[in-house]
């Protein structure tokens, strides 16, 4: 997506003169303050003042994660970029899930993952808010040049890209409701604002791997024992209370599922993977539901034969892997965050409506209790596309 186009120039102009029309009682308006609020807390934490580390010859890059899993594994696309940039940088990653960043970045050396609290602003030369742009909140040009001076063509490039936006990007409702939004309107996908806003080029499609532990299947009684993993669509990040997300498969189709695939494949075992809110099914051979600190589940994805979600934290996670997924979308788009080596399967023709209300996740943004776009793919749809995975 060429942002430098003059149509797409003057679309972001027409979005922002759209959101400086909304009232101060609108929706949208109170759920950025809400967001923003967060934002202060965590900036609170960021004292200012002078440095408690004296600068040294290495810059100190500080990675400040915004959302979930699903935004953290994407974030990593950048972390990863900025790191061929600045190989002798150290790098320091702080999440709003402490886990999640240990899970991404907790094997690099060069890499600390910071607790709550052990934040320091002025210590860092460069801290980037990321999530579905990347944000610079605070940057030493001068130390960058000199100590890192080829990442600075992408650092001028990023700076001009964020002040283009302007105050699209003041916090990251914002970015991910009105941008996201535009973004999917004008044909976009998930990873074209995040390489616009860092400077860098990121491919949607990633070759890179974590590392595993083949041992951590034993721990679970998995180990030479053939079986798939599936995860509900639910979020441990998201407070549902008796809703389920709109993007989660019904539970019916799920009991469907497991019926039509035991039958098939009465020798792979299933097992389910997911947070204190998901759901349990009692057909599942191997229920882990709660039971797996997130650093264990990498190993567990990269030991099954295939992976069936819905577009959730884990299919983004299972990008950096060798499982491949079968991934059912509804509110969320398939050409926007599809992978090209999962079998994704599409809606039809209601669906897509991501960013497009306030509480479209749980929610249905035309009203129906059960959101019909992820109630419309079938469990033989399902079915069909895991046999291609499974038999090959």
């Amino acid at each position: 997506m060429n942002f430098d186009e003059p149509h797409i120039k003057i679309s972001l102009l027409d979005l922002k003169q759209t959101l400086g029309l909304r009232g101060r009682d609108s929706r949208l308006v109170r759920w950025a303050m809400k967001w923003s609020q967060e934002k202060k807390n965590f900036l609170s934490k960021l004292r200012h003042g002078g440095r408690t580390v004296q600068p040294g010859e290495k810059l100190r890059v500080l990675f400040w994660l915004a959302g979930g899993l699903g935004d953290g594994a994407c974030a990593r696309r950048l972390v990863l970029a900025y790191r061929e940039q600045m190989p002798k940088a150290q790098f320091f990653i702080y999440a709003q899930l402490p886990d999640v960043a240990k899970t991404l970045f907790g094997g690099d050396d060069n890499t600390t993952i910071l607790a709550d609290g052990k934040i320091h602003w002025a210590d860092y030369d460069l801290v980037v808010q990321v999530c579905l742009t990347a944000k610079f909140l605070h940057a030493d040009a001068a130390r960058i040049a000199r100590l890192e001076p080829t990442f600075l063509p992408a650092f001028e490039r990023a700076q001009e890209a964020q002040n283009n936006l302007g105050e699209l990007l003041d916090d990251p409702f914002l970015t991910e409701a009105a941008l996201g939004r535009w973004l999917y309107a004008w044909g976009g996908r998930r990873f074209d604002l995040l390489s616009y806003t860092g400077g860098l080029t990121l491919p949607h499609d990633e070759t890179r791997r974590l590392k595993t532990e083949p041992k951590i299947l034993e721990k679970y009684g998995l180990s030479g024992v053939p079986y798939i993993t599936f995860h509900d669509g639910t979020s441990s990040a998201q407070t549902v209370g008796d809703k389920r997300p709109t993007r989660a498969w019904p539970a019916v189709r799920w009991c469907e599922f497991f019926r039509l695939f035991k039958r098939q494949f009465p020798q792979i075992k299933l097992v389910q993977l997911g947070g204190k809110n998901s759901p349990v099914y009692e057909e599942a051979d191997f229920n882990l539901v709660g039971k797996t600190p997130l650093s264990d589940v990498p190993s567990l994805l990269q030991g099954a034969k295939a992976h069936i979600d819905t577009e959730s934290g884990l299919v983004h996670l299972a990008q950096y892997l060798d499982v491949k997924s079968v991934v059912i979308f509804g509110p969320t788009d398939q050409e926007f965050f599809g992978y090209a080596k999962n079998i994704n399967l599409a809606a039809g023709p209601c669906g897509g409506c991501m960013w497009s209300t306030a509480d479209w996740m749980f929610v249905c943004p035309l009203g129906h209790k059960t959101a019909p776009c992820t109630e419309a793919v079938r469990a033989q749809d399902a079915l069909k596309a895991l046999k291609k995975i499974l038999v090959r």
